[in-house]
């Protein structure tokens, strides 16, 4: 294989190990935040519910300005300072004596997110040669998994352990790592736009995948009910540890998207996407069906079939139909649809839940697939898929 297809170079690892650090830092919080703010700023659960969903709401209005500032002043630049500022806002935790700055931090966390999780996407486009983009975005995505899969587990570790401000500093640090690994790419600043032409929305947001983006809204506003609900309803399945869901999705992840990413590369969208969506489909049946721990688990592993597929191959064919300096819009559009799906998701799904239990939440959800299929095969299946960069 020539220099010009080879994937695993220098850059392309530093890249993943960015993203693998980024993230690990990121999910510390997940799971230890409510705690800090139920048992040491003795806040309510709707306390916890404001400062979890601040960082999404500022992630999402600020992906598509860093998507353009990543296209006109340089991928590495931006990626660089927004990575410093996640670094002291992570260590600052240690700082938050009260609920308003403790949520004021967390708003700051989420801008500062939103730039470094869409720049370290562009940045990965940019490095992996287009011939191979499904494969590389593919292999780049399951960082983010494996970080999903440590980062609760190292976190409880370390405050069952030493406490909150080991936990606060230990992920500052975590994160640090990930900005000294940023340092040591190229940055691939030739792919931003000279032109610099007149300010507009289209500035900021890219056309050309606005249909690729509302897939990934429907196909995520499904995931909503499983990162909101999915604990509650184990507890109504008898299961006592419900993180044996995560483990045995993020499992099935890491098997499904470097394939997934080859077969995108070899064959193009049509196929392996409709297996994806048959497989979100039946996930959620198989959870509606669940009784115990056997269903639940499978419902997992065909879950993690099916967002495998589907996610990395959307975002390899968003950056495909966009010229280079244009990949950081495509990429800030795209993400801000997943954050939006999430969000609305989690919101819209709690309300069906709350009047039709939790079981037919996931069977709704199991028909909620069929539109984002819908939208594909109307809008995406038929155009090529031939890289532009």
């Amino acid at each position: 294989m020539n220099q010009k297809q080879s994937l695993w170079n220098k850059d392309f690892i530093l890249i993943c190990l960015t993203s693998l650090f980024m993230f690990t830092s990121f999910y510390f919080l997940i799971s230890t935040l409510p705690m800090y703010v139920t048992e040491v700023l003795k806040g309510s659960e709707s306390n916890v519910g404001y400062i979890v969903g601040v960082l999404t709401i500022t992630a999402v209005l600020v992906r598509p300005i860093s998507g353009y500032l990543l296209d006109t002043m340089g991928r590495k630049s931006v990626v660089v300072v927004a990575l410093v500022a996640f670094v002291a806002v992570t260590f600052a935790y240690n700082l938050a004596t009260s609920l308003l700055i403790l949520f004021l931090l967390r708003a700051i966390h989420g801008l500062s997110w939103g730039f470094t999780s869409t720049g370290a996407g562009t940045i990965a486009s940019d490095i992996v040669p287009a011939a191979r983009r499904g494969e590389g975005m593919g292999y780049y995505g399951l960082a983010g998994t494996l970080a999903m899969a440590l980062g609760p587990v190292l976190s409880l570790y370390i405050l069952d352990k030493y406490g909150f401000n080991t936990l606060f500093t230990t992920g500052s640090i975590i994160a640090a790592l990930a900005l000294l690994c940023v340092l040591g790419i190229k940055g691939f600043e030739s792919n931003i736009d000279k032109k610099k032409t007149k300010i507009s929305l289209n500035s900021f947001l890219e056309p050309r995948v606005y249909s690729l983006s509302v897939v990934l809204f429907f196909v995520n506003l499904t995931y909503g009910g499983i990162v909101s609900f999915i604990t509650l309803y184990a507890k109504e399945l008898n299961i006592a540890n419900a993180g044996i869901f995560f483990m045995v999705y993020g499992v099935s992840l890491l098997f499904v998207r470097p394939y997934a990413g080859k077969v995108f590369d070899k064959r193009g969208p049509n196929q392996i996407m409709f297996i994806g969506f048959l497989a979100l489909a039946i996930s959620f049946l198989v959870l509606f069906l669940a009784k115990g721990y056997l269903m639940f688990i499978l419902s997992a592993i065909i879950l993690g079939i099916g967002f495998g597929i589907v996610q990395p191959t959307l975002q390899a064919m968003a950056i495909n139909r966009v010229e280079p300096f244009r990949r950081g819009a495509a990429n800030g559009t795209i993400f801000t649809a997943l954050d939006l799906g999430i969000g609305i998701g989690s919101i819209s799904l709690g309300l069906v839940s709350n009047t039709l239990g939790l079981s037919y939440m996931y069977l709704i959800c199991a028909f909620v697939v069929i539109i984002p299929m819908l939208v594909f095969f109307w809008k995406d299946a038929k155009k090529p898929s031939t890289q532009m960069g």
